[in-house]
């Protein structure tokens, strides 16, 4: 394949490679979701404990920005599927990522608590359509029966972004080093210059280029006929439809459980550690070793997708995610985070692909982006309340116990709900 054509129409290059363009899709993904993610969600308590040493401002009024934002994704998400659907993934990922930057521009100026709003809402609204919703949409374009496997490559940036970049990004805050507002400033500068050339290279569908998700079409088929086999292989289901479907509701609600979870543990995880004795940089390290062991679990969770039934697979790690947030409790030294890193981060990497890939196995192709952005909305709902939720008690009681055991229960009752999962008819109801 020429991969010159599929840049565009006058090409830079000439390389050719007979690797699938799929792969390269996922490759970018997985960039998309480092650089996006790492320091909008995986880095959260980092602002959180910058801002909180340099203004003095509680726990709970820092947290309900982070949960402000949820709550606005919750809102955009829908608006973000059905523009994945229509106008393509690339031209969303384009105008989130962009937006990403001037958020970021914003938050180097903030010395109020409504303008730290200000500005991560605007970062949180281009992080809704600046990485894994699009690209997740474009790797179930682009995949069939290697959608597990596939996703859980794409979806270990994050992972790997929070192993490599959080560590980093709690060394450059220190004043004496960088300083948070540099450090902000640069990142935004960062987005906006990557924002159109890595859009250059993302292609919404295989059918396009005369191929069929996981592979080439041979020569003796046209484009047509393929996009017409596929077609039909696939249903479009309406806004309304989908919102009819049990198991839409099923998926978007026991994920919202387990996801709350991840929103509560962004925020407070590296604070929970501080309380409990363990430096701040320490703090981010064993942050970001879970985050990287849970990129191994991704792809562990994408292989075992496709071998077993999703939703099973989902209850059982969604348990496991429960745990490891309850023996975070425990780490007092350094040398119990291995049990935290093992058992949250298997539990939350592996339950990634599986929850992304299941939409797609239920729902289709043609379909995707919006039911994932409608599935936005209660998961968001849900990470909104978790960290507020989390701070308000720990003001309470100076403690994060109480909370994570009450979350994780919330997350265990959730879990369980996905064995009730059952994929819906081709038919639309």
């Amino acid at each position: 394949m020429n991969l010159a054509k599929l840049i565009g129409k006058q090409p830079i290059f000439t390389w050719r490679s007979s690797l699938f363009y799929g792969w390269w899709l996922v490759i970018i993904t997985l960039f998309l979701n480092a650089s996006t993610g790492s320091p909008t969600f995986g880095g959260v308590g980092i602002w959180v404990d910058s801002l909180e040493s340099e203004f003095g401002w509680s726990r709970t009024q820092l947290s309900l920005a982070f949960s402000l934002g949820q709550l606005e994704g919750s809102i955009i998400g829908p608006l973000v599927g059905v523009l994945v659907d229509r106008v393509g993934p690339k031209n969303v990922v384009l105008v989130g990522v962009s937006i990403i930057g001037v958020g970021f521009l914003i938050l180097s100026q903030t010395n109020t608590l409504w303008m730290f709003y200000l500005a991560y809402g605007v970062i949180m609204m281009g992080a809704s359509g600046g990485g894994w919703l699009p690209m997740m949409t474009v790797i179930n374009n682009w995949f069939d029966k290697k959608r597990s496997i596939a996703m859980g490559f794409g979806g270990i940036g994050f992972s790997l972004g929070s192993f490599l970049l959080v560590p980093a990004l709690a060394w450059f805050v220190v004043p004496d080093n960088v300083g948070w507002q540099t450090t902000s400033m640069s990142l935004g500068i960062f987005f906006l210059l990557i924002a159109f050339p890595i859009t250059r290279l993302i292609r919404n569908s295989p059918e396009e280029f005369g191929e069929v998700p996981d592979g080439l079409v041979s020569k003796s088929k046209s484009v047509e006929s393929a996009d017409h086999v596929q077609k039909n292989m696939d249903l479009d289901y309406t806004i309304i439809q989908v919102l009819k479907i049990p198991a839409f509701w099923i998926l978007s609600i026991c994920n919202a459980c387990s996801t709350m979870l991840i929103g509560t543990m962004m925020v407070h995880m590296i604070l929970a550690l501080k309380d409990q004795g363990i430096p701040v940089q320490t703090g981010a390290w064993i942050w970001g070793a879970t985050m990287g062991f849970s990129g191994v679990a991704q792809i562990f969770g994408g292989w075992l997708g496709d071998k077993v039934r999703k939703n099973i697979a989902l209850c059982v790690f969604g348990c496991l995610q429960a745990v490891g947030t309850i023996t975070a409790t425990f780490i007092t030294s350094i040398y119990l985070a291995p049990i935290f890193i093992l058992t949250y981060g298997l539990g939350f990497g592996a339950r990634i692909p599986l929850g992304t890939a299941i939409r797609g196995e239920y729902f289709g192709r043609r379909a995707f982006g919006k039911v994932l952005g409608l599935s936005m909305g209660p998961m968001s709902v849900m990470m909104m309340i978790g960290p507020v939720v989390a701070a308000r008690m720990y003001d309470a009681q100076g403690s994060y116990d109480m909370a994570f055991y009450s979350l994780s229960t919330v997350s265990i009752i959730g879990s369980l709900g996905f064995l009730f999962a059952r994929k819906p008819d081709r038919g639309v109801e």
